[in-house]
């Protein structure tokens, strides 16, 4: 197709779109909003919610997925009807998933949620579904039950206005027990925007926007997970038909956008913290886009693509401005690009561009265009001051930035130098979800020797339950997990009550990552940690990755986070450097066991952690004090036996391992002086 008619058939559409939505327009005084029960080809009983601009189906016998979903002023149907229903697809908008349990064999995917119409127009239509969580590890009906994801209510309200191109989600998880319920809660969307065309998705990071193409496109799929993403949006599109969707959700909350290739747009939240009296509310804005080929940017009151250009040793840039779900007067940008970011960091440089501001924001994009001279070669970063005035007289300041690598290819992906480092990171924000206030004067109880312990593979086989056994008046509480990354396995159980939390006087963290009760937990651990709670870290496959991003955490944890610690080195544990610690008291160390794998720890540099006894080279117990609180690291490790040892005795069948335990316990909950 040459240019001409390419630019003929673009402007046919666009004009098209204009005529359809000025007719939507003058429709709503007379249509507005109905939710009314119908059935498809199936016979499934299906709720239609439709206004003047939106057509949707909500289907409650599959947990009231949004199985077709029509944008009135375009009339294209963007989901395909018959997907949802195939076990092995996702399929359909607004799936609710968790992340402990295998989408496909998941409790919530083809269960039928109780539904009420509450609104039915004109001005607004609303539905809230409801089901209860029962709270099955890896699939339904597995035979594990969390007790963080049991006893537990979903309830999903869906809301459509007259008058508004988009629609409101909000989701609410409701405790029916005693105890803290921590789900990771994960949305799945599947659309069809351009069937016989490719398609984008669009998310936002600290390394620029991340897209996925394909499959007609040449480009290669991209990256599914982001984890660096630095806004609380995504988009999916189709640039040739200038048509997409952007999903709007709350950033603090949000532990990655996630997508399959280019057919789905999702997300994880790994901060919903859900306590007895007090529901977890997240909330969710589906925004139908036209006339846009990308975003670059979109929050409640605008959305936002960047078109730069090179012109004559000028570069121009051109801002395509739609309106969002909040109402917005005026949007005003002044708008800088950064240039020569592959020199030095002396020799970047800045140009300003002018002021521009922009009125009467609709779902067709309003522009605007800005030029200054420049003769610098790609890539560039562009960094926008937005402020918007609301109808009220208000201003609210917003900022974002975008990188443009224009004729820059380094071959070795976008943002990214010849040599693999990032050329410029982008600005992110630390995620803040609430944490709830710790009870004032609230003490560790030390009339019995609480432990709780977050046991990974391997943990039992190194005998933490037998050394717990050992200790007087001591009572251990366990929450199960695989070690790895949670998707499909998750953790039984956490205390992430204070109350319940103040009972213990050691956390032992076993073959564990820091996703399996996640930064919120954390957070949650801080006032304990600094009442005096002690710390066991022990080994395995898994072990010795805890580190969260930007928190204090991380100050209570000695050794440097890794992934390559273990080592298949048989090894003897070498006599203590330290023989008079407390915690070889009563203990024969004349006869020192093996170990077949090892761990190649790494004391943090600015630590002030000491090495208590060695394995081989290795460091095998480390102390390290934060005031009164203590943190005991012991890389013990199950694997190996004592064949493959040479018939020496491993660490696990040592008889007096089980008290070196304990006593490593006792000392990080202070029973040890």
């Amino acid at each position: 197709m040459n240019s001409l008619m390419l630019r003929i058939l673009c402007a046919a559409a666009v004009a098209a779109l204009g005529s359809a939505s000025q007719h939507s327009a003058r429709a709503a005084e007379t249509e507005g909003v109905h939710c009314s029960v119908v059935y498809d080809q199936d016979g499934d009983e299906c709720i239609l919610l439709e206004s003047e601009w939106i057509s949707m189906h909500l289907l409650p016998r599959m947990q009231a997925i949004i199985n077709r979903f029509v944008f009135r002023p375009t009339g294209n149907d963007i989901e395909e009807p018959l997907q949802p229903k195939i076990r092995m697809m996702g399929g359909g908008i607004l799936m609710d998933c968790l992340w402990e349990q295998d989408w496909r064999f998941q409790e919530l995917k083809e269960k039928p949620y109780h539904y009420k119409i509450t609104k039915n127009g004109p001005e607004e239509g609303q539905v809230i579904f409801e089901t209860d969580i029962v709270g099955w590890v890896g699939a339904n009906n597995s035979g594990l039950i969390s007790k963080l994801l049991s006893n537990l209510t979903l309830r999903r309200t869906v809301t459509l206005k007259s008058g508004q191109p988009f629609f409101r989600f909000d989701f609410e998880f409701i405790n029916n027990d005693q105890n803290a319920k921590r789900p990771t809660f994960w949305a799945h969307n599947s659309q069809t925007l351009s069937p016989d065309g490719p398609m984008s998705v669009i998310r936002p990071s600290a390394r620029g926007n991340i897209e996925s193409r394909g499959p007609f496109s040449s480009d290669t799929r991209g990256e599914d997970y982001v984890r660096d993403f630095n806004k609380g949006w995504s988009t999916a599109m189709s640039r040739e038909r200038k048509e997409g969707i952007v999903y709007l959700m709350d950033y603090d909350y949000v532990e990655m956008l996630y997508n399959c290739g280019n057919t789905t747009t999702e997300w994880m939240y790994d901060g919903i913290l859900c306590l007895k009296n007090q529901p977890w509310k997240g909330r969710v804005y589906i925004l139908p886009i036209i006339g846009l080929s990308g975003v670059d940017y979109a929050n409640e009151y605008f959305i936002c693509e960047l078109r730069p250009r090179r012109d004559e040793k000028r570069l121009k840039l051109e801002f395509l401005i739609t309106s969002s779900f909040e109402a917005a007067a005026r949007v005003s940008l002044n708008a800088e690009v950064e240039y020569n970011l592959l020199g030095t960091q002396e020799e970047i440089q800045r140009a300003k561009f002018k002021p521009v501001a922009v009125d009467g924001l609709s779902i067709q994009p309003v522009r605007a265009q800005v030029e200054v001279p420049l003769d610098a070669p790609d890539p560039v970063v562009f960094s926008v001051s937005a402020f918007v005035e609301l109808p009220d007289g208000t201003m609210k300041p917003f900022k974002f930035q975008s990188y443009y690598a224009g004729e820059y290819n380094s071959g070795q992906g976008v943002n990214v130098r010849r040599d693999g480092r990032p050329v410029r990171l982008l600005d992110r924000a630390v995620r803040r979800p609430k944490v709830p206030n710790c009870p004032p004067g609230l003490t560790i109880d030390r009339s019995a020797f609480g432990t709780f312990g977050v046991l990974g593979l391997g943990s039992h086989r190194m005998g933490v339950p037998q050394a717990m056994s050992l200790i007087g008046n001591g009572t251990l509480d366990v929450g199960l997990c695989s070690g790895r990354d949670s998707y499909g396995c998750g953790l039984t159980d956490f205390p992430y009550d204070y109350e319940r939390l103040f009972q213990y006087r050691v956390l032992i963290l076993g073959n564990c990552q820091p996703k399996e009760f996640r930064a919120i937990g954390a957070s949650v651990l801080m006032p304990w940690l600094k009442a005096g709670g002690g710390l066991v870290l022990t080994g395995g496959e898994h072990a010795f990755t805890f580190e969260f991003e930007d928190h204090e955490f991380n100050a209570y944890l000695p050794i440097v986070p890794s992934h390559s610690t273990l080592r298949k080195e048989p090894l003897q544990l070498q006599p203590p450097e330290m023989k008079d610690h407390p915690i070889f008291a009563g203990i024969d160390l004349s006869k020192l066991p093996w170990l077949l794998y090892c761990h190649d720890i790494q004391l943090k540099p600015d630590s002030k952690a000491r090495v208590i006894m060695r394995v081989g080279k290795y460091p095998f117990i480390v102390e390290q004090r934060n005031g009164d609180q203590i943190t005991m690291v012991v890389a013990c490790n199950h694997f190996g036996t004592e064949e493959e040892l040479g018939g020496r005795q491993h660490l696990r069948h040592w008889p007096e391992w089980p008290k070196l335990l304990a006593n490593v316990v006792r000392y990080a909950g202070g029973d040890l002086k």
